[in-house]
């Protein structure tokens, strides 16, 4: 399958688009974003599209990228640069240029969305107090509302080999169990999910949403390698 990648210069997005492109499930993938990333030029299986990601046409150039793919990805994030954020900066990238990107994929014939948030955002969340959960409550919700056929939802908890992660607070993380979602999970396993999901679930999802913890990220990639 064909796949569209939004957030390929982050650091889980990069992480994200090495597995695929290690992955015999994804016989494509295509990068857009504001500029393209020097690991991936020239690689196999690697198409990337430069485009003016708040341009009033962003809608209309992902549509475009986005003709004959089967699966678009979004892994925009913000990270650490959080808290120098207002909500409305917030707002811009995580729930309007998210937006943008899922309803050009599904305008395209896509109906398979694969979406990273993290641990405790959910629909309800989009009214919570916290300002993180609220802003990625609201992106989940204006991406499921795209109506995509089958999305799925990556909520890690804390993310080891991370660059935005303190390597101190992991020491303590890692004494919580997976299956409350807030513990540790490795960028790799996290990376790993996403295509482990295409190569062993994407064919038999009959829910119209899914969603993965630490837990169920852990057990894909393990699945998968069995």
């Amino acid at each position: 399958m064909k796949c569209i990648l939004i957030g390929g210069s982050g650091q889980v997005g990069g992480a994200v688009a090495r597995a695929l492109i290690g992955s015999d499930a994804c016989h494509g993938l295509t990068m857009i974003g504001r500029r393209k990333v020097a690991e991936f030029e020239n690689m196999p299986k690697v198409t990337q599209v430069v485009a003016d990601t708040v341009a009033p046409g962003f809608e209309d150039a992902v549509k475009s990228a986005a003709i004959g793919h089967d699966v678009a990805i979004s892994c925009l994030g913000i990270g650490s640069g959080t808290n120098r954020m207002t909500e409305a900066e917030m707002m811009a990238v995580e729930v309007t240029l998210a937006g943008q990107f899922a309803r050009g994929a599904k305008a395209a014939g896509i109906e398979n969305f694969l979406l990273l948030t993290a641990v405790g955002v959910s629909e309800e969340s989009a009214t919570s107090r916290v300002r993180y959960l609220r802003v990625l409550g609201k992106k989940l919700i204006t991406v499921r509302d795209a109506g995509f056929a089958r999305l799925a939802v990556f909520k890690p908890g804390m993310i080891v080999g991370n660059a935005h992660t303190p390597k101190w607070m992991t020491v303590f993380t890692a004494l919580i169990p997976d299956a409350t979602g807030w513990g540790n999970i490795s960028q790799k396993d996290l990376a790993q999910s996403f295509a482990a999901h295409l190569e062993t679930k994407l064919a038999t999802q009959t829910d119209p949403v899914v969603y993965y913890g630490n837990k169920e990220m852990k057990q894909l990639v393990a699945n998968a390698v069995m």
